[in-house]
C-alpha cells in the first residue's frame, strides 16, 4: 500500500512539474483570439490590430477566429470551454462581459466563473448617426422628427444585448420616441444597411463608423462619451444636446478560459502592455478615439463587474431582454 501511495504521489508531482514546465516555455504553438463578432467591426479591429503585435512579441503566429452569433455569447462560449493554457483568447466587450448576462435567459458562460481577465484594451464613445436622406441635422430635429412619425423610423444594431441596442433603447425612453429596432450580427452588415438607406439612424463604435461618416455616406449628429471626440470636434456629446446622464463609453478586453495558469496570465498581460505602447498601436488607438487601455487583470475584473452592477440595474428597470 505504502508503494503504491508513493508512485501516485510521485506521478502527482510529475504532472505538476510538467505542467509548471509547460507554463514557463509558453507559447510553443500558435496562439487563437476568437473575435465574436463579423469582420469589420471594431472587436475585429482590435482583435487583429494586437494580435500582431502579439505575435512578435511572442514569436508564434496569432490566427484571429469571427465566431459571430448571439450576440457575441456564441464566440465567448467556444472560448469559455476551450483548454485553459493560454493558447486560446477572446476580446471581450461591454456587450459579452457585462450587459448578456443580464439580458438573456440562458447563457453557455458565466464570466466569474468560466473566464480570466487578462487586459483592457480601452473604451471609445458610440456615435449617433442618420442616413443623409433623414431630415434632422441636430438631435432635436431628429426626435422632433420621430415624434411626427412615431414608430417609422428605423434604428440598426450589431444585436441584442450590444451597447448600440442599448443606446438606441436609453435614446427612445429619455427622448420619448419609438425607434423600431433592428438587431444584426456585427456592425458591418448593420453599417451597409445604414449606408445603403435600408436603416434611418444606428449608434455605433467610432472605430467602425468614422470612415462612413468622414466620407459623407452617415451624418454624425452626437456621440455618447463625456466629452467630444477628437475625430469630431464639431458634433456635441448627448449631454449637451439636451440629455444629461446620457454616456456610454463602450470598452473592449482580452480574456482566457478559467484556470489559465498563472504565469500564463501574467505573460499575456505583460505582452499586451507592451503591444499597447508600441508607437504604431498607439497612432492605431488615437485614430479611433480608444482610450484608457492597459493594467492588470484584477483592474480589468473590477470594471467588468461595476459594470455589470450598473447596466444589470437598468436593464431590469426597463425590463429589456434578448429576443
Amino acid at each position: 500500500m505504502r508503494s503504491r501511495l508513493s508512485a501516485l504521489l510521485l506521478a502527482g508531482l510529475l504532472a505538476l512539474a510538467g505542467g509548471a514546465a509547460d507554463a514557463q516555455q509558453f507559447p510553443v504553438k500558435p496562439i487563437r483570439i476568437v473575435a465574436p463578432f463579423t469582420p469589420g467591426g471594431t472587436v475585429d479591429l482590435l482583435s487583429r490590430l494586437l494580435g500582431q503585435r502579439l505575435s512578435q512579441l511572442a514569436r508564434q503566429p496569432v490566427v484571429i477566429e469571427n465566431r459571430p452569433g448571439a450576440g457575441g455569447n456564441v464566440g465567448m462560449e467556444v472560448v469559455a470551454h476551450s483548454a485553459p493554457d493560454g493558447y486560446t483568447l477572446v476580446m471581450g466587450s461591454i456587450g459579452t462581459c457585462s450587459l448578456n448576462p443580464h439580458l438573456y435567459a440562458s447563457l453557455g458562460y458565466t464570466v466569474e466563473r468560466d473566464f480570466a481577465p487578462v487586459m483592457l484594451v480601452g473604451s471609445i464613445a458610440n456615435l449617433l448617426v442618420v442616413h443623409p436622406s433623414v431630415a434632422a441635422n441636430s438631435v432635436k430635429e431628429l426626435v422632433a422628427l420621430a415624434k411626427a412619425k412615431p414608430g417609422q423610423l428605423t434604428y440598426a444594431s450589431s444585436g441584442f444585448g450590444s451597447s448600440l441596442h442599448l443606446s438606441g433603447e436609453l435614446f427612445n425612453a429619455v427622448a420619448g420616441i419609438d425607434l423600431q429596432h433592428v438587431p444584426y450580427k456585427g456592425s458591418a452588415p448593420a453599417i451597409n444597411d445604414i449606408v445603403g438607406g435600408q436603416i434611418n439612424v444606428m449608434f455605433d463604435n467610432m472605430p467602425s463608423m468614422f470612415p462612413q461618416a468622414q466620407a459623407g455616406k452617415v451624418r454624425p449628429l452626437a456621440v455618447t462619451g463625456l466629452k467630444r471626440s477628437r475625430l469630431f470636434p464639431n458634433v456635441p456629446t448627448m449631454q449637451e444636446a439636451g440629455y444629461p446622464g446620457f454616456v456610454i463609453a463602450p470598452w473592449f478586453g482580452v480574456l482566457a478560459p478559467a484556470k489559465t495558469p498563472p504565469q500564463v496570465l501574467a505573460q499575456l498581460n505583460a505582452w499586451l502592455n507592451e503591444a499597447l505602447k508600441d508607437p504604431m498601436v498607439q497612432k492605431r488607438l488615437e485614430d479611433i478615439d480608444l482610450n484608457d487601455g492597459g493594467g492588470s487583470g484584477a483592474d480589468f475584473a473590477r470594471l467588468i463587474k461595476a459594470e455589470s452592477d450598473k447596466w444589470g440595474k437598468l436593464i431590469r428597470e426597463k425590463n429589456i431582454k434578448a429576443e
